[in-house]
């Protein structure tokens, strides 16, 4: 994928409908679209607290393994391999969101400003949080996958210092047959151990972006942003799994 090719991203916006508080990016998944997450953010009611909302398009295609067609992706990867990330396609297409991102941040300001993303996108929305060079307000990720080795694809192989204290919300579905859980558990225990805050929410859910999250995000969003948002109770939420020696 050449640099030219992704110098500018499409993407949608959902403006809120009073005074702009703060700003949500949100990076799609494998074979989704805008409009996937846009349906997440209307149904969490951000505009009404004043959280503006953009969603890029992903700018590259590639074969789905299923159909053989088509489909919108960040960077290819299989989803057979999750394991396998095009390091440069990855740090490609960071360029354009970066730009994006210092847009959202020259209205509103960094710290007003969050990064939340599904599966492939969540990996893409924490790798460019974490090498950002001014202290965004977090990042949300929603079946998020652990990259064999996630320094490489940060800037000086670790956060940058404007970033080395972001705080992290997760969310993985229990019965995820893509991402397996566990994966998300192992980016919990890393970004942890880095010193990042670390909220972990477990739900009962397959691969779905963001499945059944209610009081959870919205609570760490008002947190992060400093806004309130709306509260609206969460479905019963499944326990974490006992650990070795943490129990």
């Amino acid at each position: 994928m050449s640099a030219a090719a992704v110098d500018r991203l499409d993407h949608e916006e959902i403006e809120p409908a009073g005074q702009h508080l703060a700003t949500v990016v949100w990076l799609h998944g494998i074979g989704q679209v805008p409009g996937d997450l846009a349906e997440v953010a209307g149904r969490l009611r951000l505009a009404e607290a004043g959280v503006r909302g953009v969603f890029p398009r992903a700018p590259v295609t590639a074969p789905s393994l299923l159909t053989g067609l088509p489909v919108t992706c960040w960077f290819p990867q299989s989803v057979l391999a999750i394991d396998r990330i095009d390091t440069e396609g990855l740090h490609a297409v960071r360029r354009p969101l970066a730009a994006l991102l210092t847009e959202e941040a020259e209205r509103i300001g960094a710290d007003r400003v969050l990064l939340a993303g599904f599966s492939q996108g969540a990996t893409v929305a924490l790798t460019l949080a974490l090498s950002h060079p001014e202290p965004l307000a977090g990042a949300a990720l929603y079946a998020p996958y652990l990259p064999p080795d996630l320094p490489a694809l940060l800037d000086g192989g670790r956060p940058h210092p404007a970033n080395a204290g972001l705080p992290v919300w997760i969310g993985h579905g229990a019965r995820d047959w893509v991402v397996p859980e566990r994966s998300g558990e192992g980016l919990r225990d890393l970004l942890c151990s880095w010193g990042h805050p670390v909220t972990w929410q477990r739900y009962a859910g397959g691969h779905e972006p963001f499945a059944g999250v209610r009081a959870s995000l919205p609570d760490f969003l008002a947190k992060a942003l400093g806004t309130p948002v709306p509260h609206v109770p969460d479905p019963p939420r499944l326990p974490a799994r006992r650990r070795p020696g943490l129990d």
